[in-house]
């Protein structure tokens, strides 16, 4: 039996356009004008699925997507809409909805955007505790979850910013992970690392012959992670020129490979990763306007590790051996006042560190270095040499001070300072000017 579709549209001639597209695609249609009409449809007979415009006389999308979560959860919904304002796609993923195409949708779009969210009936995905590769129950962390949740549950690009160390990887991968539409590949790709005279082949692929040394086939990123999910990281970093080629992909679907005759079709989630604030970077034009809002569907903000300290003995539990003896107060207290301006990869890296030095006696004290806790070896960023940070100093002046100590330690060398705090050259500089420290 063919799957039910039941579609809100106020435009006439759009609405039985797409009636007309889908009943070419083998489902049962039933066209509406609003989302009074609806609901009475609803109420009337199931349906598999609901698409809806947004802007409708009587009651509109958002409300329709309201009514849908309170009394058919579970009922997946695509919004169909001319508005290209992003908070517009914000809200209706809040709401419940799957995916969220651009009028006019072609028909390869459409057809992928109702087969994907037609999967999401039997493979939906439940409760806070499906996401526990995510250790922390600060109020910070509970958010992030649920905004990961939220995130498996549609079929929306999403935009991972945070510090270097925060773990937008492990978000990406957790999205995937929990996501009903997971049927293809995780691949993760930095895009530092992309050469600006391979980024065709790299990204499209290419066939053997189509240029010096291409002495084989490659399928390429994007056919790679085909009904998958393309991580790409620091996303800031790709030339203009390639964000305008990968915004074409992600419009139209379609991929070239160097050297091919005709084009494929791919169906690629994307989510990217940013450790910078994208108005500063669309401001100095190193990220495009429009490839910034087609890819934040929704947008997961992680904390730094200095904004939910209560969560570092859940975090050194997580990352010590599960049949060690654990750590003194001693020392779970130093690492929980520690800077850490490399989050939690530094504290991970810390705790694995302190476990091989231990073996498997108690973390103590000892088992730290000095260097990175503020204490022992040289002064320490708070004065108090190896007594360890004083209580009642701001975390962010403490962090300030350990990279003070960090640059004068390595006499203004920052990529010695950066090495030596366990973070990145960007971060460093990023810090330092938020700090004002060169002032």
């Amino acid at each position: 039996m063919a799957d039910s579709i039941l579609v809100a549209e106020d435009e006439r001639a759009s609405g039985e356009y797409l009636k007309l597209l889908l009943e070419e695609m083998g489902y049962e249609v039933r066209l509406v004008g609003n989302g009074v009409e609806a609901l009475l449809a609803l109420e009337a007979r199931p349906f598999d699925l609901v698409v809806t415009d947004l802007r409708m006389p009587s009651m509109d999308g958002f409300e329709l997507l309201t009514h849908l979560g309170q009394r058919w959860p579970g009922m997946p919904a695509i919004v169909l809409s001319a508005n290209e304002d992003p908070q517009d796609v914000v809200d209706a993923v809040r709401l419940g909805a799957v995916n969220y195409l651009l009028k006019p949708a072609t028909p390869a779009s459409v057809g992928s955007a109702v087969e994907r969210a037609l999967l999401t009936r039997s493979r939906a995905v439940e409760g806070d505790a499906t996401v526990p590769e995510l250790v922390g129950e600060s109020k910070a962390m509970v958010e992030v979850r649920h905004r990961v949740l939220m995130a498996a549950r549609s079929d929306v690009h999403v935009l991972v910013t945070g510090d270097t160390g925060t773990g937008k990887e492990l978000v990406s991968r957790a999205i995937h992970t929990h996501s009903g539409l997971n049927k293809g590949p995780f691949v993760a790709h930095n895009c530092a690392l992309s050469p600006s005279d391979l980024f065709e082949s790299e990204f499209f692929g290419h066939r053997r012959g189509a240029f010096t040394g291409a002495d084989r086939d490659r399928r390429g990123l994007l056919r790679e992670a085909h009904e998958g999910v393309l991580f790409l990281d620091e996303l800031e970093t790709l030339d203009m020129g390639f964000q305008a080629k990968l915004l074409r992909v992600i419009d139209d679907g379609e991929v070239r490979p160097v050297g091919a005759e005709k084009a494929e079709r791919v169906n690629v989630r994307f989510v990217a990763a940013t450790n910078r604030e994208a108005q500063v970077m669309i401001d100095e034009g190193s990220l495009r306007e429009d490839l910034y809002y087609r890819l934040r569907g929704v947008e997961i903000k992680l904390p730094a590790l200095a904004d939910r300290r209560e969560d570092i003995p859940l975090l050194i539990a997580h990352f010590d051996k599960p049949d060690s003896e654990g750590f003194t107060p001693e020392a779970i207290e130093a690492l929980a006042t520690a800077p850490l301006p490399g989050n939690v990869r530094q504290l991970r890296n810390l705790v694995q560190g302190a476990r091989a030095a231990a073996g498997d006696a108690p973390v103590g004290l000892l088992h730290l270095p000095a260097d990175q806790l503020g204490r022992g070896g040289t002064p320490a960023p708070s004065g108090r040499g190896s007594e360890g940070v004083p209580r009642g100093v701001p975390l962010r002046e403490i962090e300030r001070r350990a990279i003070v100590q960090a640059l004068e330690d390595c006499e203004g060398n920052r990529t010695r300072a950066a090495k030596l705090l366990d973070i990145d050259r960007s971060t460093l500089r990023r810090k330092i000017a938020e700090y004002e420290i060169d002032r």
